[in-house]
């Protein structure tokens, strides 16, 4: 008897702990999960490109068109870091600032489709009894990714772009997600692209930039225009004047 007891108690434990307790752990993170969590993607509605003159920059590997001229070539530079990643820092007289990083495709680093997957997620999709039935857990999983993922947009800056909005935004060769929607100004915007070579992300830092701010289609002659190139000294940034 003793033996059936245990036996019966310990299926009750595991019973109450699927059933009652884990939907409740599900639930109280849910419901706690930051702001940015409940952000989802959108499709970006501005599709037009700056034909301002600028400049053609080569770096890290690429190259791109920024619809400014007043690049400072003398406050340029290029650092490296494990495992083929790099990022170029590109300063222009206006205030505002670039860094370009570039990563080779590499396996463990998140990519555009689980991305994408992820992002889907919000806390408000857990309910209780979808949670009793044996649902969302996989879904959990994937916002606790998103969580970690999203508080890191924007790390350094008091404002994490991604809560003003997520946009989806494609180019010939990549495709990605833009952090941050210029009409709501916030000090930087952030990119993250992905392509089938590896991935690039661009911070634009705007926080002492002396004009009201970068535009969508600004930012959309960058990615329209990034490109691989061929042959490129990663270890230095080019610039030219293009138009």
């Amino acid at each position: 008897m003793n033996i059936l007891r245990r036996i019966l108690i310990g299926f009750a434990v595991l019973f109450a702990a699927q059933y009652f307790v884990v939907p409740a752990v599900v639930l109280y993170f849910a419901r706690r999960a930051p702001a940015v969590a409940r952000v989802v993607p959108t499709d970006l509605k501005d599709l037009a490109v700056s034909q301002a003159p600028g400049t053609k920059l080569s770096c890290v590997g690429y190259e791109l068109e920024v619809p400014w001229s007043d690049v400072d070539q003398s406050q340029t530079a290029v650092s490296e870091g494990g495992e083929g990643f790099q990022t170029a820092g590109i300063c222009l007289r206006s205030g505002l600032k670039l860094f370009i990083s570039a990563r080779p495709l590499q396996k463990g680093f998140p990519e555009y489709a689980f991305l994408k997957q992820v992002y889907a997620v919000t806390p408000d999709q857990f309910r209780y009894w979808t949670l009793f039935k044996g649902g969302h857990y996989r879904d959990a999983r994937l916002l606790l990714a998103k969580s970690a993922l999203l508080e890191n947009i924007g790390l350094g800056f008091k404002a994490n772009p991604a809560e003003n909005g997520i946009l989806e935004i494609r180019s010939p060769e990549f495709k990605g997600f833009q952090y941050g929607d210029p009409q709501n100004w916030q000090p930087v915007v952030e990119l993250s692209l992905y392509s089938d070579d590896g991935s690039v992300k661009i911070r634009i830092l705007q926080k002492d930039y002396d004009r009201i701010g970068v535009t969508q289609p600004e930012i959309n002659r960058i990615v329209q225009s990034l490109h691989r190139t061929a042959k490129s000294d990663s270890k230095s940034v080019t610039a030219a004047a293009s138009k």
